[in-house]
């Protein structure tokens, strides 16, 4: 083997050696990439939290028989909202349903039984429950009762 070769031959496992050092150190970066990556989409889902604590902050009492158009109107942005939430898993679902579940579910139970006609809107709070809220409230029902510990005999 002449010098030439010999030469020839160690850089070329040298260009080998420092490939393999770079492949790991690759995926090295692409680990802690995906980590941070998981991170911030938590982190992101969390902040709408915030947006929806003010949504629900404001939510007044419903009198079926005096009704106030503002109070209603308010009360189904609040829904709307957490259902958007819910059924978009913009925020973490586990957040939503145990901070707002059993605020939503009585609010809709309340409103859903609402034939009456809202002042100055022509409709009824029946009728503004939107089919992203009906399809939220199944949502968050099913996930209750998937809570209910059942054996089998």
């Amino acid at each position: 083997m002449t010098n030439l070769e010999t030469w020839t031959l160690i850089f070329s496992i040298g260009a080998v050696i420092a490939s393999v050092y770079a492949i790991g150190e690759s995926k090295k970066s692409n680990a802690i990439a995906e980590r941070a990556t998981s991170t911030n989409k938590k982190i992101a889902k969390r902040q709408g939290v915030i947006a929806l604590h003010m949504a629900w902050a404001d939510i007044h009492d419903i009198d079926p028989n005096n009704l106030i158009t503002s109070h209603v109107v308010k009360a189904i942005n609040a829904l709307s909202l957490t259902a958007s939430l819910w059924n978009h898993d913009v925020i973490e679902k586990s957040i939503l349903y145990q901070s707002y579940w059993q605020a939503y579910k009585e609010l809709y139970d309340q409103l859903i039984c609402i034939d009456t006609k809202l002042p100055g809107k022509g409709k009824s709070c029946k009728d503004c429950i939107s089919e992203d809220i009906k399809k939220a409230y199944r949502l968050m029902d099913e996930a209750l009762l998937s809570q209910v510990l059942t054996t089998k005999v």
